[in-house]
């Protein structure tokens, strides 16, 4: 067993408490996956022909600034190999993957990404990238919900018919999350139902605690039968489509400070989020949660792990896409990174995955 301590030159963050999957990729093939818990177990993968993309924007931008990155990453397949040859690597079964278990670190950045939704390298550079595609679309990473009154929702055809590579970093201010999305077929031609489109969702659960969303939904300020109206910043999802149409559930909360940017790519199309740390509270303040609930506001800190959660959704027909009643020429999907395909439930906060703040040195 060989433990990962971190890129960059120093040791690196140790993992967050509790017991998660971690899934790091290198171009598309898995490197790290483990149960990680108290350490981050490196596997081996199955053949050694991993086409090293990423290194060239180490060669090609901020070399001297990276190089220590750069030898941690060629250290690391060097560790691949010796699982591959050794045989003590340790795999994750797939059956055994429970939602709300999956783990992205989130890097601290003094280089803050510009949110118009142009893809660059360099500004993801310090970013850990995650691959995610439905192909095992039961069992996270990459689940494809199975719901009986939505026959029309199936997996993806292929990685090429919809798949995404998912970036996370913060500074002192934002939330910084970059989704790089595959798709061969690129529609947004439903404006008031964005989510009908291709489309990509994020999904923030400060406090780690269920309901928030829901109770919101249900009893926010805009209905008067409510005697506690629920207005918190305790969880949210914020979306864009690919045509640029943003959308925030609970759709009544106005204290929530994000804002998103779109555009095609030759391959798919690219979307990036910044999110105000001052409108994500770990505290939870909810009354249906405990008898004495809590109060107060406090933002992510370094070092704090919080309820995230992407999906793609990918409309490949146009119109209702898979909420359609009748079958369609192509395939419509929608895949999420954590979470659950038989019970799934987008609000269920509970089986979203887990975003750690890396500390910053």
């Amino acid at each position: 067993m060989v433990l990962l301590t971190g890129c960059g030159g120093q040791e690196g963050p140790p993992p967050p408490p509790g017991d998660f999957s971690l899934s790091i990729y290198l171009d598309s093939a898995p490197v790290i996956v483990g149960n990680t818990s108290p350490a981050i177990l490196i596997s081996s993968i199955p053949k050694m022909d991993l086409q090293l993309r990423f290194l060239k924007t180490l060669l090609t931008r901020r070399l001297a600034v990276n190089i220590m990155k750069m030898t941690c990453c060629l250290l690391a397949i060097l560790v691949i190999g010796l699982g591959v040859s050794g045989g003590n690597a340790t795999f994750v079964n797939p059956e055994t993957r429970i939602p709300g278990k999956q783990l992205m670190v989130a890097n601290f950045t003094t280089h803050p990404p510009a949110i118009d939704g142009v893809f660059r390298p360099d500004e993801w550079i310090g970013a850990f990238p995650v691959y995610v595609d439905g192909s095992t679309p039961a069992t996270p990473p990459g689940i494809v919900p199975s719901i009986p009154w939505l026959p029309n929702l199936r997996p993806p055809d292929s990685p090429r018919d919809s798949s995404f590579v998912i970036y996370t970093l913060y500074d002192e201010n934002y939330l910084y999350v970059g989704v790089n999305v595959t798709d061969d077929i690129v529609i947004a031609d439903s404006p008031n139902t964005p989510w009908l489109d291709d489309d990509v969702e994020v999904m923030v659960d400060g406090d780690r605690q269920t309901g928030d969303i829901t109770f919101a939904e249900a009893c926010g300020p805009a209905n008067p039968n409510c005697p506690i109206p629920v207005v918190n910043n305790e969880g949210f999802k914020v979306l864009t489509s690919a045509g640029g149409v943003q959308y925030i559930d609970p759709p009544n909360n106005p204290s929530i400070v994000w804002d998103s940017k779109v555009s095609r790519t030759p391959t798919g199309f690219f979307a990036e989020f910044r999110i105000s740390l001052d409108s994500i509270n770990t505290i939870d303040t909810s009354w249906w949660s405990y008898y004495f609930p809590q109060s107060g506001f406090r933002r992510p800190q370094p070092g704090d792990t919080i309820g995230f959660n992407v999906a793609v959704g990918d409309d490949d027909n146009g119109g209702d896409s898979y909420a359609r009643t009748e079958p369609a020429p192509n395939s419509d999907s929608f895949t999420a990174w954590d979470g659950r395909s038989v019970g799934w439930y987008v609000f269920n906060e509970l089986d979203w995955g887990n975003l750690y703040f890396a500390p910053h040195r």
